[in-house]
């Protein structure tokens, strides 16, 4: 860090008394209460109005001479178009002044004077309080770092996440009233007083704004204690962790997020570290069997586009499925999703350790678009070889269209999609009946195809992006004209 961004530093912030006294819920609450991130960025560059809620200015994290640096005040959020840095007043001091998310919000919350030292007085102090000690546990479970280790994992890349372990007796010997803390911040079980993740690999789960809410856990290989229940488990349901309405790695990879202009959705924990281990920032998880809409709303909120990278089989597929029809009520138009799969028997992670990388990435580029994927899903339900099969699909698409309420142009795309996979399987159902198919080459269904274009002359010729433009029209018009 230069000299000349270390005097950048808020060290000069004055906080009124008043605001000192409303401390609000968390630490990251203070910090946004205290310093409104147009009034930090102010002090590093000059601000313009750029249209509601929205002031642009030159980047301060890359050289630049066009403004492209844009604030969202009403959301206190950040983005460059330059560079892709994203986030909030906290991602951007710890940019500024090169500091790990967790160090940076400390360091903030003491300049601005909103800092309270931690005691073991509520469920997010020991949620907290439990992911230092779960840290400093993993070094003495030698099976526990060994396993971590040959998945490839590095031990810089466990600090960034704060992976642990939990031996089992951490609360036992706590007072009746911190017992109680812990059984309701899910880390005690009420019957025997042990951790819940007893005996297991721990990572923590956060929330958007870095706030740890619970623990996923994974059991150790080991050949002299192995404890029960399945391999991976999370944390019990609380006031602070609600599984369904949480991505894993979401605060770790918002700034990723921005810079890639994408987000990567996988399916597991150690997905996601050893796709950050190698650089691949901008990677999630879902959590669980399925993600609900609050989930992808904040999604939707740092990115326009998602790759949904899942596992190859029945499960992989399903929770696909799943997941992008949870995401579908909050898809709006302009947003894309795609839908990459995996190599038979590969996890993303191997697929990374294995192939580096820039191979995951241009695995993910070729994702079959979300109207194709959704398509190809029904076509087995009907056949389409008959009248009945094709109409029946078409009927299908209009209904799964129905699900993107705030994405018609997504609904639009996906009839155009259903009547295209209909046109082909009608045209190759013909072929068949004429046992046409063994006299015909490629060259010839060209020119087949040329004639039926030039026979039926209404068929528009758009470039595409005049036909989205169409498409987005008629929807509106469609919309605009239903009853209220």
């Amino acid at each position: 860090m230069s000299e000349s961004t270390a005097q950048r530093t808020p060290t000069s912030i004055h906080v009124s008394a008043s605001q000192r006294n409303d401390l609000g819920p968390t630490l990251v609450d203070r910090i946004k209460q205290a310093l409104p991130l147009a009034q930090f960025v102010s002090q590093h560059t000059e601000l313009k109005p750029a249209g509601k809620g929205e002031m642009v200015g030159c980047c301060m994290l890359h050289e630049e001479k066009t403004a492209s640096f844009h604030v969202n005040t009403e959301k206190n959020i950040y983005h460059c178009k330059g560079c892709g840095a994203a986030g909030n007043v906290i991602q951007l001091f710890a940019a500024l002044n090169d500091l790990s998310a967790t160090d940076a919000k400390i360091a903030l919350g003491k300049q601005l004077g909103v800092y309270k030292e931690r005691a073991l007085d509520t469920g997010e102090a020991l949620l907290s309080n439990a992911t230092r000690l779960y840290m400093e546990q993993l070094g003495r479970k030698p099976n526990a770092m060994a396993y971590l280790e040959s998945r490839g994992l590095q031990r810089a890349t466990m600090e960034k996440f704060g992976v642990g372990f939990c031996w089992g007796r951490e609360y036992m010997d706590l007072k009746p009233d911190q017992q109680a803390l812990a059984q309701s911040a899910g880390l005690m079980r009420e019957e025997t007083k042990k951790s819940w993740l007893a005996g297991r690999i721990t990572f923590p789960v956060r929330d958007k704004n870095g706030r740890v809410v619970g623990f996923g856990g994974r059991l150790v290989p080991s050949d002299d204690y192995v404890p029960h229940g399945p391999k991976y488990m999370n944390t019990p349901e609380t006031a602070y962790f609600k599984k369904s309405e949480l991505l894993y790695g979401l605060y770790e990879a918002s700034m990723g997020i921005g810079r890639a202009g994408r987000a990567i959705v996988v399916e597991g924990y150690m997905d996601v570290l050893m796709q950050h281990q190698h650089g691949v920032d901008n990677v999630v998880a879902v959590m669980g069997a399925q993600a609900s809409e609050n989930a992808f709303k904040q999604l939707w909120q740092v990115t326009k586009n998602v790759v949904f990278c899942l596992d190859p089989d029945a499960a992989g597929e399903k929770g696909a499925l799943r997941s992008v029809m949870a995401a579908a009520p909050t898809m709006t138009d302009g947003c894309t999703i795609s839908i990459a799969t995996m190599p038979a028997g590969v996890d993303p992670d191997e697929f990374t350790l294995e192939h580096g990388a820039e191979a995951f990435k241009a695995l993910c580029d070729q994702g079959v678009p979300l109207a194709k994927y959704l398509m190809a899903s029904r076509i087995d339900q009907f056949d389409l070889s008959a009248a009945e099969g094709r109409a029946g699909l078409i009927m299908a698409a209009r209904e799964i269209g129905a699900t993107f309420s705030s994405a018609p142009l997504v609904a639009e795309q996906l009839e155009e999609e259903a009547r295209a996979v209909c046109a082909a399987a009608l045209v190759e159902s013909v072929l068949r009946k004429m046992e046409l198919p063994k006299y015909l080459d490629q060259r010839e269904v060209e020119m087949a195809a040329q004639m039926l274009t030039r026979l039926i002359p209404d068929v528009p010729r758009q470039s595409g992006r005049d036909r989205i433009a169409q498409i987005r029209k008629q929807a509106l018009e469609r919309r605009s004209a239903s009853p209220r």
